[in-house]
């Protein structure tokens, strides 16, 4: 277990029930205080395990990826810097250990207003030219270039829909299979250039 405490090494913690994966975020007792830390691999052992101290709780939060702690240590050795204080840089959030709350967003409920104006209108079309996606009610305001008041009368006579989702949500992995966007002809020319010149370089290297 890696700590974003000064203590300068990892510490071995008993697991809780049911276990926790690496670089699962979780807090654990650090003398007479509770402190977050990663699991960042199998425990050391060598000692009695009757002295282990448990994982108090898993948060629940997605783990820390092993790329991510692989380029802390990284990093921590480049810089000369202790690994807690790199664990430090990258887990400084506040509410990290909370659950996300939700938000309020706004969508097309699919039918329009018996009475339109001009700015509901704009409203409607905001949300049209999103493609169904969810606006908070600042953006799509400042999408319609209308005020809040506009966007919650809507809301009261049924035109949108006010929803609650989750406040951050991951981002989905990065698909390199997935077809490139189709580009312009000027945009075409210049990714041949840029491609010719990866080719060249990655020639001249091997020769």
């Amino acid at each position: 277990m890696l700590t974003a405490e000064p203590v300068g090494r990892v510490l071995d913690y008993r697991a809780p029930e049911g276990g926790c994966a690496e670089g699962a975020f979780v807090v654990v007792p650090l003398g007479p205080r509770l402190v977050m830390g990663v699991v960042w691999g199998p425990g050391e052992g060598g000692f009695d395990l009757a002295r282990l101290r448990a994982v108090n709780r898993v948060l629940d939060v997605a783990p820390m990826r092993a790329e991510l702690r692989s380029f802390l240590l990284r990093a921590a050795d480049y810089t000369l810097t202790p690994p807690p204080a790199m664990l430090r840089l990258a887990t400084r959030s506040p509410g990290l250990g909370e659950a996300p709350g939700p938000r309020r967003v706004y969508r097309l409920a699919g039918t329009e207003p018996a009475r339109m104006t001009e700015a509901r209108a704009r409203v409607l079309d905001a949300l049209q030219s999103f493609g169904g996606a969810a606006l908070t009610l600042s953006e799509l305001a400042a999408a319609a270039e209308v005020t809040t008041s506009v966007v919650k009368g809507l809301v009261k006579i049924g035109a949108v829909l006010e929803e609650e989702a989750p406040r951050d949500l991951p981002y989905p992995r990065l698909d390199p299979s997935l077809p490139g966007k189709e580009l312009s002809g000027d945009q075409a020319v210049g990714a041949e250039r840029l491609r010719a010149a990866v080719r060249a370089a990655a020639m001249a290297q091997r020769c």
